[in-house]
């Protein structure tokens, strides 16, 4: 009979195991209940009535009788707690997703799970918010500069704190133009970014507090602003073209400054919500003189082809703004274009702010600045935003809201490149009549490899690239027309050793009362018809304990067996995966130490009677593992901690003859040698 085998086999080209321990071998026992999102301070836009939706992902690795979920409101937000149940048959996929409807302010989110035995699980998002969210653009004066007097936001006030952008060799901005990675938020601090281009609060962090002070809400902030920017670089670039930068003599490639607007559009906001852009600009254009229609067609141009291709009609608001530390006057040409733009019939744009007077002269810096016993230039453009976006202004622009929620499901634990499998996902909320999803692969470091799959039938086909390196990768579905983004899956690791699927995403054990209870939850796994959960204590010969069905090739499932019968000792449990076609298949193992774990670099069987063993680990991450015979000569091995829950598993490359060898494990700076008999 064919065997499919979910672990290496056959020759290796290296004999040498540089691993990370315990990364990704499966779920561990006190991870069973997991939320991908919300993020911890998320904030999503009010719409009118001043409430938004908050769309919910989790995954369950245990077969709970129920679980609640429950927004709780926290940091003096005086409206009432929620609660909601997840239904049945999303328990049993191990696939949660849902959503509440919550007015303004700070919330805890906590799911709880229960189950036979007196057993509860808790995940948590400390904080979540209902807020005002705006995307901020323009030149260097609404970007921001380090050293300028910057001050720390309350914590009420959020951002992305990262860049996208890198200064090379020639003083050329390089960003990419392509998908934007999932956020994580944190509060405002003076020297954090503002993705994907701000760099510090700048004056954004006080204008939040006083949005806050006043509104009583969380504020997250996106800033896309491009530092020398004028109207004719937007206008350019906004119209398919590379912008020259005069002050250089080169061009920004990737389109930008206008493609990392129009993906903030598509891959954050749209995530969110957005309240408005707010847009700053207009010395540049005034120091180089042009004239009123220039300033007015360019930035007319930005802002409708950045609707067209993010399909998202976002409120703008404009700022008045000409004058310079070079150009001290107002310039009139710059001034009247702006205001044109606010008039336009039917364009949804609104007053910003008059920047004109303040902090003039400027300071040698060229920008607003916070100066030390002199005038807080920062500080009065923030109060003159806060002006600026009055209640009654408010009241006018009509914000974004997410139309619905993107969730992704269940997937492998671990894949090889080239793999295919599926993919499920739920849609919540406004449900599109029709849709089209793409799924995208991400590595570990946040970096976009590449779009792995698109359809219109759930489960989604996914399909990995043929080069991947070793590691971990997540995969996150995009609603297309227009892009919107879903949740990130738990992680998938990529392993080039691999020659199947192990579709098994998470396997676990734990102690109730005598017995253990073994847990597991699948992917969608096509062809299956059985799983037999199998254990052995000596490492080598397996017993069937009980054969379960399988829950489809469209779908995820939870499953958990008690062994009532489990002795002392060292227990390894396993799935043997049945296919129809006859194949078969094994999972991860999990290892169960009912008299205590065994100490740090343990090596055990030994004697090796199977070509493998196991290593109980420590603490650290980077571990190598060689192998010598009596003689000193070095034998390959292959070492992983994915194979065996909580330890690493060794097997030689070719099979050694019975004899003595040496294993030595380095692990920092410390080297442990053991010495191991092969039967």
């Amino acid at each position: 009979m064919l065997e499919r085998i979910c672990h290496t086999v056959g020759p290796l080209a290296y004999c040498r195991a540089a691993i990370m321990c315990l990364i990704m071998a499966a779920t561990q026992v006190d991870a069973q209940l997991i939320i991908t999102s919300p993020v911890l301070n998320q904030v999503m836009q009010r719409n009118a009535l001043g409430t938004a939706t908050i769309s919910i992902t989790a995954y369950a690795h245990y077969p709970y009788a129920r679980i609640n979920a429950a927004l709780i409101p926290i940091e003096g937000n005086t409206n009432g707690m929620q609660e909601q149940q997840f239904d049945q048959a999303q328990l049993q996929q191990g696939f949660l997703h849902t959503t509440f409807t919550a007015p303004a302010g700070w919330y805890r989110l906590k799911l709880t799970g229960t189950a036979d035995h007196d057993m509860t699980d808790s995940a948590f998002v400390d904080r979540v918010g209902v807020g005002e969210v705006f995307l901020i653009t323009g030149n260097s004066n609404a970007m921001g500069l380090p050293g300028l007097g910057a001050k720390d936001a309350s914590a009420n006030v959020v951002s992305f704190n990262a860049l996208n952008k890198t200064l090379n060799n020639e003083n050329i901005t390089i960003a990419p133009d392509g998908p934007m990675p999932p956020p994580a938020f944190e509060p405002l601090k003076s020297t954090s970014n503002i993705f994907p281009n701000g760099e510090t609060s700048w004056y954004w962090g006080e204008l939040g507090d006083l949005l806050f002070q006043r509104w009583k809400t969380p504020v997250l902030f996106f800033n896309t602003a491009w530092a020398a920017a004028n109207a004719e670089n937007y206008r350019d670039a906004a119209s398919g073209k590379d912008a020259y930068n005069l002050y250089v003599g080169k061009y920004w490639p990737n389109r930008q400054p206008y493609s990392n607007i129009v993906n903030t559009m598509r891959y954050l906001t749209s995530l969110t919500g957005v309240r408005a852009v707010l847009w700053s600009h207009g010395e540049n254009d005034a120091q180089l003189g042009f004239n009123e229609n220039q300033y007015f067609e360019g930035i007319r141009t930005l802002i409708l082809n950045s609707r067209t291709d993010s399909g998202y009609n976002i409120p703008w608001y404009i700022a008045r703004n000409s004058a310079s530390n070079q150009l001290k006057d107002p310039y009139l040409p710059v001034l009247n274009a702006q205001n044109r733009l606010i008039a336009l019939t039917g364009f949804n744009a609104f007053q910003g702010p008059y920047l004109d007077t303040i902090q003039i002269p400027r300071p040698t810096s060229a920008h607003f600045e916070n100066v030390p016993g002199g005038v807080q230039g920062l500080t009065l453009a923030a109060a003159a935003w806060n002006r600026s976006l009055a209640d009654t202004a408010i009241a006018r622009t009509i914000p974004l809201q997410p139309a619905y929620a993107l969730h992704t499901g269940v997937t492998p634990a671990r894949a090889y490149p080239g793999a295919s499998f599926e993919v499920p996902f739920a849609i919540s909320g406004n449900t599109p009549a029709s849709w089209q999803i793409a799924a995208e692969l991400w590595d570990a470091q946040g970096q976009f490899i590449a779009t792995v799959g698109t359809g219109d039938r759930n489960p989604i086909s996914v399909q990995l690239p043929g080069d991947l390196d070793d590691g971990v990768y997540t995969i996150r579905l995009i609603g297309q027309n227009p892009i919107l983004p879903g949740g990130v899956s738990q992680p998938l690791y990529i392993e080039n050793s691999l020659r199947s699927i192990e579709y098994v995403s998470s396997i676990g054990v734990r102690s109730v009362g005598n017995a253990m209870l073994v847990t597991w939850t699948t992917a969608p796994i096509p062809g299956l018809a059985t799983m037999t959960l199998q254990k052995t204590t000596d490492g080598s010969h397996y017993n069937d304990l009980q054969t379960f069905n399988a829950p489809g090739s469209d779908a995820s499932g939870v499953y958990g067996f008690t062994d009532a019968g489990a002795e002392n000792g060292t227990i390894f449990y396993r799935l043997k995966l049945n296919y129809a076609d006859g194949t078969t298949a094994y999972s991860t193992i999990v290892t169960l130490f009912r008299d205590g774990a065994p100490a740090p670099w343990t090596v055990f069987p030994n004697p090796v009677t199977q070509q493998q063993f196991y290593i109980t680990p420590s603490i650290e991450t980077n571990i190598t593992c060689r192998l010598y015979d009596a003689a000193g000569r070095e034998h390959p091995i292959y070492a992983s901690p994915r194979e065996a829950v909580g330890l690493i598993s060794v097997r030689p490359v070719y099979a050694l003859p019975a004899g003595k060898y040496i294993l030595k494990i380095t692990s920092a700076d410390q080297t442990h040698t053991r010495s191991i008999v092969f039967y």
